[in-house]
């Protein structure tokens, strides 16, 4: 009897060292993980207004990890699929005020802050958290081509505005760390796991 009790605490033993193995090698596949590459900056200056009448400017951002994307509210085909897969992010990080979201609009003439009120509740925005943001257009496309990198051009009857689906990835820094497509829903949980990659650089 006392043999058997013994070759149970041995077998206990075992498992639990088999464990804090496990555990160990795991946390060391984590920190030899490459970290993500470097696609540019967003140092350009703005000053917007979002969905509640906010002026929103490049400073808000500062010290945030934020998904940033372009978008229109008549948009007839990407972009309720990807306003849709941004409530994903949301979701994940209600709860984490380091995470922001901002969508640019491109039609700033017909996306005014009341239309993107509606547009807002229609995707539960989170006030604070999802910023829909509206300005000068010379401003938003600027942003678009220049520093997130993104087309933003006139379309044709069926597609107005033809823009990137693009969601991106902005550290701390305001570095671009990456680009994901906003109506691929694989694309989409890779992007909320690379957003944990790049809280855990910063701490």
């Amino acid at each position: 009897m006392r043999g058997m009790m013994f070759f149970a605490w041995g077998l206990l033993a075992l498992a639990v060292a088999a464990f804090a193995f496990a555990l160990y090698m795991r946390q060391a596949a984590v920190n030899t993980e490459e970290p993500l590459p470097v696609f540019g900056e967003v140092n350009m200056p703005f000053e917007l207004q979002n969905q509640w009448g906010e002026t929103i400017t490049r400073d808000d951002f500062n010290g945030k990890v934020w998904v940033a994307y372009f978008f229109f509210t008549t948009c007839p085909s990407i972009c309720p699929i990807m306003n849709r897969n941004a409530i994903a992010v949301q979701t994940e990080f209600a709860k984490n005020p380091e995470v922001l979201l901002a969508g640019f609009t491109v039609d700033p003439e017909n996306d005014t802050v009341p239309v993107l009120k509606k547009w807002s509740e229609r995707h539960n925005a989170q006030r604070g958290k999802w910023h829909f943001l509206t300005g000068k257009r010379e401003t938003l496309y600027a942003l678009s081509r220049e520093t997130f990198k993104l087309g933003a051009e006139p379309g044709d009857k069926d597609h107005p505005i033809v823009h990137s689906d693009k969601l991106v990835l902005i550290d701390r820094q305001g570095r671009i760390r990456g680009y994901y497509s906003g109506v691929n829903r694989d694309e989409v949980q890779r992007l909320l796991q690379d957003i944990y990659r790049v809280l855990e650089e910063s701490r």
